[in-house]
């Protein structure tokens, strides 16, 4: 055998060269960046009356006394003003023989309540300590309020003064982009609501149940005591039929234009395809930051706002541009470059978004998300936030998917994953514009 055919290592040498490629491979995999997020554990049973309790739970809160309690309601209804005035009115004076609001009178339990609503969606919501001295009239008072909570006269008076006149952004902008497209702000016809309506909507409340969840730390012991409490407070609630079958809609992008003079906001509004992944979800993060970024670094934008809605069927994004002083003035007089312009439409289409197509933006916009994430997921309040505002139980994504699968999904994303995800996530068609001017 000539020199030629000889083979370049020894069969010794060769598993050496092998096991050392072995090793740098498993060297770079463990020190490859990976997100420090925790997976919290999930409980799950059903009250006396059959509405479904999810305990969400991690080692990290065993030293917290924070404990979150959240009723999730699926009463679907197009007047979303009497969703607002009803949840409200149970914030104020709604305990019998009391003048003071609920949150007047949690506060010495060291608690406190809270509300969210939208067009799909409702949540009540206690903030309590987990410490029997604090728990036990906490959930006394709770009971006292939830079961039957008296809507006084003199306070739907008062809150009907108040807002008769004034229709929130986020009702005019549901009603454009899906309800009316003739609506017109302040239309105190389409607003007005009854102190009797208030009163049968919480009832309807009551029978369009959903989940319960309970977020934090419970020893045995508490956990009995929250148990027996939620059992009574849910003891005449039904489940919800409304189903979180995705609605799928064509809509025409539109702009209004209100008042004359100089532009003084403009309010934005697309809808969404229902999230139904983890992936999905982080691709709507990236992309409201971008955009928030994008706008305020324009000359002639004082400040953006940004909310979404991720409800089962009809997700949507909303976002406020205040646009500076004097912008005509100042264009006149050379003070912008107008060339550098960017119109509020232009960030729901793909092609246009700057972290979709550079990988540079892209990759700094993913490192500051995972850095909030990482603080947020220490929170029982986001925790209870993904869970009735996120994530569904009878949708795609549930929260026990959620906890067990975002980490993974964090650690593995990708600006491919992100473009996959808009171009199925945003409805370009669907765009509604307000401009208001002053």
């Amino acid at each position: 055998m000539s020199d030629d055919s000889k083979p370049l290592f020894s069969r010794p040498v060769l598993a050496a060269v092998m096991l050392f490629c072995t090793l740098a491979i498993w060297l770079l995999n463990l020190t490859a960046p990976s997100s420090k997020l925790p997976t919290p554990q999930i409980e799950k049973w059903t009250t006396t009356s059959g509405i479904p309790v999810v305990w969400i739970k991690q080692a990290e809160w065993q030293d917290s006394n924070k404990l979150e309690i959240r009723f999730s309601f699926r009463s679907v209804t197009t007047n979303i003003s009497l969703i607002q005035t009803t949840l409200a009115m149970l914030m104020s004076d709604s305990l019998p023989l009391s003048t003071a609001s609920i949150n007047q009178r949690l506060a010495p339990l060291a608690a406190s309540a809270n509300s969210y609503y939208d067009h799909e969606n409702q949540t009540i919501g206690l903030t309590v300590s987990n410490e029997s001295k604090y728990l036990v009239p906490t959930l006394s008072l709770a009971t006292n309020w939830l079961k039957q909570p008296d809507f006084k006269r003199r306070t739907f008076d008062a809150w009907q003064t108040r807002n008769k006149t004034v229709q929130p952004i986020q009702h005019e902008l549901e009603n454009i982009l899906f309800f009316d497209k003739t609506s017109k702000q302040n239309d105190t016809a389409k607003t007005q609501v009854s102190l009797k309506q208030v009163s049968d909507y919480y009832q309807n409340l009551k029978s369009s149940a959903a989940t319960i969840f309970i977020v934090g730390d419970m020893a045995p012991d508490i956990k009995q005591t929250v148990q027996n409490a939620i059992n009574t407070i849910s003891q005449d609630y039904q489940l919800s039929k409304a189903s979180a079958e995705a609605i799928h809609y064509e809509s025409v992008s539109t702009t209004i234009q209100q008042n004359e003079g100089e532009l003084w906001q403009t309010r934005s509004a697309i809808a969404l395809m229902p999230v139904s992944s983890i992936k999905e979800w982080i691709s709507l993060q990236i992309w409201g930051a971008d955009l928030v970024a994008t706008l305020n670094q324009q000359q002639h934008i004082d400040f953006v706002q940004l909310a979404f809605t991720l409800s089962p069927q009809r997700p949507w994004a909303r976002w406020n541009i205040q646009y500076a002083d004097n912008i005509t003035k100042r264009i006149s007089e050379g003070s912008y470059d107008t060339s550098r312009f960017m119109n509020a439409k232009s960030l729901v289409f793909v092609e246009q978004i700057p972290s979709a197509n550079s990988k540079e933006t892209f990759g700094t916009l993913l490192d500051n998300f995972k850095q909030q994430l990482e603080q947020q997921t220490l929170s029982p309040t986001w925790w209870s936030y993904i869970a009735t505002q996120v994530t569904h139980e009878d949708g795609a994504l549930t929260v026990e998917e959620f906890a067990n699968g975002y980490k993974e999904a964090v650690d593995s994303f990708t600006i491919e994953d992100y473009q996959t995800s808009l171009k199925h996530l945003l409805k370009p068609s669907s765009y509604q514009e307000i401009q208001v001017y002053q």
